[in-house]
């Protein structure tokens, strides 16, 4: 039987399912009088202990969770970068993790709720729609030499 103590919940499975005492090594090894003994949890007792870690680790996990550019909201005549679909060409010699991973900048012609952005070159040729999650705002030059100057 398993009675490795399990991280998510913090007992073993003997411990919940079967009702059985957990192993203790120590108990072996070590003598204690009936007064230092922890006083046994019922099962009840141990099963909630347990959804309650379990729930717990839940909204940890859920904070850690990348929570991405939700706060971004892209306007026509933004400047953005395009995620690029960079592929290898070895006749030429280009390897793709050499390739910009943006291409741009593009300008929004029009916003399609509630994330959808059609960009189009700066001389007014239309490239596409795409997903706000595959834009980027773009730097102007200016702007990042005054941020890089700090």
């Amino acid at each position: 039987m398993n009675t490795t103590v399990a991280d998510s919940t913090g007992f073993t499975l003997v411990e919940l399912l079967l009702e059985a005492k957990k192993p203790n090594l120590f108990e072996k090894i070590l003598t204690k009088s009936t007064e230092n003994l922890p006083e046994p949890k019922i099962v009840g007792d141990k099963v909630m202990k347990a959804y309650a870690r379990m729930r717990k680790k839940t909204r940890d996990r859920r904070e850690r969770r990348k929570t991405g550019n939700k706060t971004w909201e892209p306007k026509v005549n933004n400047k953005v970068l395009v995620k690029a679909q960079p592929a290898s060409d070895a006749a030429v010699g280009v390897t793709a993790k050499f390739i910009h991973s943006y291409e741009g900048p593009y300008i929004i012609t029009s916003v399609i709720p509630p994330s959808t952005y059609e960009i189009s070159t700066t001389s007014g040729k239309v490239r596409g729609e795409f997903n706000k999650r595959a834009l980027k705002t773009y730097l102007e030059e200016e702007t990042f030499n005054a941020v890089g100057s700090n």
